[in-house]
């Protein structure tokens, strides 16, 4: 528990310090939030987005579960309890995360559902996302390269980067086809290692057979790439009325919003605050546009909102787990990276 709090500690600390010097040298302008109520059809077509993309977010986990179940699962049950995690991530940072709380739940959908399945359709829902997120980026760097490199030597060299972030997705994705021979010998080296081996062996054994299922896992890969474009999108019409010192076209915002969007996920402060604004401040700046850390403030904002509804899914969603009912699981099963993918 000290060592739990300890590291709460450290990440408010992180996300206050870095909020604090922007606010400090005027990077951060709060009143952006309070201009934006004008554009409310900005506000209307952002919310709207984000609740599309818990339902795909929702479904593409569907998918996962249902590779092993091999049976229809109810997608507004699952819907509820994607809500749940969303909330119970935002609100409980480092205390449990909210994979853990949805996991929870998720057992009592199917017997055939074990803890190992569980954690693995959930640490391969966040992968996927995140190949869908890569994706994009890698996508629209090589398809726009031309116009983009002429922003200039820093965008050059966010561009190379994007190529090379492109090329280890496509080798993770050949990755989890591997034949059986190679697995077995995987298998054979992992479980060598002391204490985690068996376990490092079971969850790769799992990603394995979900990647037998190619037409689920290419599914699932289609789903992330739309679900992660719409939130680009959410984000750059957001913020549309202002940028006002230079053009931002969407082309542009593909290539670089989804490195920001990854940089949130890594689990360094609460709900990416800070690290989030401190990166998107870096990456508006390579393209000409000022104050790139209000900006993002407009689309976390909204993104937040959308999570803590997730509070109506656990009160009047019927049986309700207790926080330490999760954490007997989390202590049962082991800990899942909890991200926003």
């Amino acid at each position: 528990m000290i060592k739990r709090m300890l590291s709460i500690i450290i990440k408010v600390g992180i996300a206050a310090g870095i909020i604090g010097y922007m606010v400090y040298k005027g990077k951060l302008d709060f009143s952006i939030m309070a201009t934006s109520v004008e554009y409310k059809l900005t506000w209307i077509v952002c919310f709207a987005v984000m609740f599309l993309n818990v339902l795909l977010t929702t479904f593409r986990w569907k998918i996962l579960l249902e590779i092993k179940t091999k049976s229809e699962l109810p997608l507004m049950v699952l819907t509820k309890l994607t809500w749940i995690g969303l909330f119970f991530s935002t609100v409980l940072p480092g205390i449990v995360t909210g994979d853990i709380v949805k996991l929870v739940y998720a057992k009592d959908l199917d017997n055939r559902l074990t803890k190992t399945y569980l954690l693995t359709s959930v640490l391969m829902d966040r992968i996927i996302g995140l190949i869908g997120l890569l994706f994009l980026l890698g996508i629209f760097s090589v398809i726009y390269y031309t116009d983009l490199i002429l922003k200039g030597p820093q965008v050059v060299g966010l561009i190379h980067m994007n190529f090379l972030i492109f090329a280890g997705v496509i080798v993770f994705i050949f990755s989890l086809f591997l034949p059986e021979k190679l697995q077995q010998i995987f298998h054979k080296n992992a479980e060598k290692i002391p204490l985690i081996g068996k376990a490092i062996s079971n969850v790769f054994d799992q990603a394995w057979l979900i990647g037998k299922d190619k037409k689920s896992l290419f599914g699932c890969l289609g789903l992330s790439a739309c679900i992660q474009a719409l939130n680009v999108f959410a984000f750059w019409y957001i913020v549309q009325p202002f940028i006002t010192d230079v053009p931002l076209g969407l082309e542009q915002a593909y290539s670089f919003i989804p490195l920001g969007f990854v940089a949130m996920a890594i689990p360094i402060s609460p709900a990416g605050i800070g690290v989030g604004h401190a990166m998107f401040e870096w990456l508006f700046s390579l393209f000409g546009v000022a104050k790139g850390a209000s900006l993002f403030n407009l689309y976390f904002v909204c993104w937040i909102t959308v999570n803590l509804l997730g509070v109506f899914a656990y009160i009047f969603g019927g049986k309700r787990y207790s926080i330490h009912d999760a954490e007997v699981f989390e202590h049962d099963a082991g800990n899942v990276p909890d991200a926003s993918c």
